[in-house]
C-alpha cells in the first residue's frame, strides 16, 4: 500500500510540474514573436526582384494588443509589397470596447496593401453566434473599412513591379469547421464559391487565402498555385521530429500543422500553413512561437 501511495504521489507531482511548465511556457511564447523567411520560385531564370508578401493568421486579439507594435515593426522592416491575413483576427469570447485587431490594421495598411479572407471566427461573428457580443463583426468591419481588401468569396488582381498575382479569398460555411464531422469539398464546389482561377499559361500566379488547411488537396486541384492557411494554431504543442499534437477537429497528430507543404495530387502546388499569433479559448503554445512569415515569390 505504501509503495502504491508513493507511486501515486510521484505521478501527481510529475503531472503538476508538467502542467505548470505548459502554463508558464505558453504564457512566455504567446508574448513572443518570430519572423520566418520562405522563398518560393516559380521562375528560376528571373533576375528581377521577388514579390514579397508578409503573411500571418489567427491573430485572435493577441495579448489584447500588446504585440501590435512588434507585429507592425516586423512587417514594416521586411518592406513587403503586400500584407496578407489568413483569417481569425477576432476572438469572440472576449468583450472589448476597442478591438486590438482594428488598431493593428490601422498600423499595417500604412505599410502596404492589406488583403484578408475571413476565418471561422469572422464567420461566427457575422452570424451573431457569440452571445452578448453580437456587434463584434459590425465593429470590426467598420474599423477596417477602406483599409483592407476583404475578400469574401471574391478575388482581386494585383500588379507588383510588372508581375501579376490574383488573390482569391475563400469564405466557407461553418459546416466545414465542425469538430466531429468533416465535410467533403471538391474543386467544383470551390468554383461555385469563388469562380475559376487564371489559366496556367496566363503568367498570373493564383494565390488562395483559405483559412481551413484540411482541404489543401482540393485547393490544389482547383488551381491554387499557393494557398495560405491558418486555423490549426501549429497543433498547440509542437513535438520535435513529430509535429503538432492536435487539430481544432480534435485529431491527434494531424497531417498539417505548420510550415510549407506540397500537394501529393498536384505536384508544384504549395500551401504555407501559419502557426498563428494568438489563441482564443485554450491559450496553449509550447515549442510553437507565434510567427510572421515573409514569403519571397520568384515569378
Amino acid at each position: 500500500m505504501k509503495k502504491r501511495n508513493k507511486i501515486f504521489t510521484a505521478a501527481s507531482c510529475s503531472a503538476a510540474l508538467t502542467l505548470g511548465f505548459v502554463i508558464l511556457e505558453s504564457r512566455r511564447e504567446l508574448g513572443s514573436l518570430t519572423v520566418r523567411n520562405v522563398k518560393i520560385s516559380y521562375n528560376k531564370d528571373t533576375d528581377t526582384k521577388p514579390l514579397r508578401i508578409a503573411f500571418f493568421a489567427d491573430y485572435h486579439e493577441a495579448c489584447k494588443g500588446k504585440l501590435n507594435k512588434r507585429i507592425a515593426d516586423a512587417v514594416g522592416n521586411a518592406c513587403p509589397d503586400l500584407i496578407m491575413i489568413g483569417g481569425d483576427m477576432l476572438n469572440g469570447y472576449e468583450m472589448m470596447d476597442e478591438l486590438p485587431s482594428n488598431e493593428l490594421v490601422d498600423l499595417l495598411y500604412r505599410i502596404a496593401p492589406v488583403i484578408m479572407a475571413p476565418g471561422n471566427h469572422e464567420k461566427r461573428a457575422e452570424q451573431k453566434v457569440y452571445k452578448d457580443n453580437e456587434m463584434l463583426y459590425d465593429k470590426f468591419m467598420a474599423g477596417i473599412e477602406d483599409k483592407v481588401h476583404y475578400l469574401k468569396n471574391t478575388s482581386e488582381l494585383f500588379s507588383i513591379n510588372g508581375k501579376w498575382i490574383r488573390v482569391f479569398g475563400l469564405d466557407l460555411p461553418l459546416d466545414y469547421y465542425k469538430r466531429r464531422e468533416k465535410k467533403t469539398l471538391s474543386a467544383d464546389e470551390i468554383i461555385s464559391y469563388i469562380g475559376k482561377p487564371e489559366k496556367d499559361d496566363s503568367g498570373i500566379i493564383n494565390l488562395l487565402l483559405a483559412h481551413n488547411p484540411e482541404y489543401f488537396e482540393s485547393y490544389a486541384e482547383w488551381g491554387a498555385d499557393l494557398t495560405l492557411s491558418g486555423h490549426f494554431h501549429g497543433g498547440l504543442i509542437n513535438i520535435p521530429l513529430i509535429g503538432g499534437v492536435i487539430s481544432p477537429r480534435l485529431k491527434i497528430l494531424p497531417e498539417y500543422t505548420k510550415g510549407l507543404y506540397e500537394s501529393r495530387k498536384c505536384p508544384g502546388k504549395l500551401m504555407y500553413l501559419s502557426s498563428g499569433i494568438g489563441q482564443h479559448s485554450i491559450k496553449i503554445k509550447v515549442n510553437n512561437v507565434p510567427e510572421i512569415v515573409i514569403l519571397d515569390l520568384e515569378i
